[in-house]
């Protein structure tokens, strides 16, 4: 079975917004593998302390943490100069602000709960690519994560808000990626796997790392041809043709 070689993105500086939530633990730990220096940051003391103890102290020897919300305007503007300070050669960044949202009825829920998810998971999707696709390298990557609820079959009921948001993230990246032009690549990630605090939850089709693996994949230089593509990723087949080189 092939996995990160430690090569993919040696010396890089990399970024993972999210990285302290359920997803972004396994994107940081991929970026680690890989090679790289993973900046993440967190307005949460707590929760980047709890991620370093997840990391293991060999792994968090090339983690850096920043302490911003990039969740507001604001936020996101002090996260930018944060890292124009921290990096002048910015390789790669992954996104995965969001969480998961279902209430018994969206219609029940009420407006002030629909504004809230629009709120909460769409407009950190915007903030965090405005704050840092200009600061990355020409020639890198920044890779968002999506769920699956906002496409195919009909949402389940409960699931209408944050289905909403998932399609809407898809066409906000999509918009992006025009305006980057491929310099920086830019590329959505609908994710079928089912990852919880304590890790991949049973009967998922991926595992945590196996995101992870084809996430950093897809930044490294071995992928380099991919962008503006909204990418269901539900197979670990995928996977391996994107450790290979290979990606289709």
């Amino acid at each position: 079975m092939l996995t990160l070689t430690g090569e993919e993105l040696a010396g890089r500086d990399t970024l993972v917004v999210g990285g302290t939530g359920n997803v972004g633990t396994f994107l940081v730990d991929a970026f680690l593998r890989a090679g790289a220096r993973v900046i993440v940051p967190s307005r949460s003391p707590e929760k980047l302390e709890r991620l370093r103890h997840r990391l293991g102290p060999k792994k968090a020897e090339h983690l850096v943490e920043l302490t911003g919300n990039i969740g507001t305007p604001e936020g996101a503007a002090d996260v930018q100069q944060q890292l124009r300070d921290l990096t002048d050669d910015l390789y790669a960044a992954a996104a995965a602000p969001a969480s998961w949202h279902q209430t018994s009825s969206m219609f029940r829920a009420g407006f002030a709960d629909f504004q809230n998810v629009i709120e909460t998971r769409l407009y950190p999707h915007y903030l965090a690519a405005e704050a840092v696709l200009p600061l990355l390298n020409q020639e890198g990557s920044y890779t968002t994560i999506n769920g699956p609820a906002g496409f195919g079959r009909a949402p389940m009921p409960g699931t209408g808000s944050i289905a909403v948001v998932a399609a809407a993230q898809a066409k906000l990246i999509e918009a992006f990626a025009v305006e980057t032009g491929g310099r920086p690549r830019v590329n959505d990630v609908i994710m079928m796997a089912f990852l919880g605090p304590q890790g991949t939850r049973p009967g998922s089709p991926l595992t945590g790392e196996q995101v992870g693996d084809f996430v950093a994949s897809l930044a490294s230089s071995a992928d380099q041809g991919v962008h503006q593509q909204t990418i269901y990723l539900h197979e670990p087949r995928q996977v391996e043709d994107a450790l290979a080189g290979t990606f289709a």
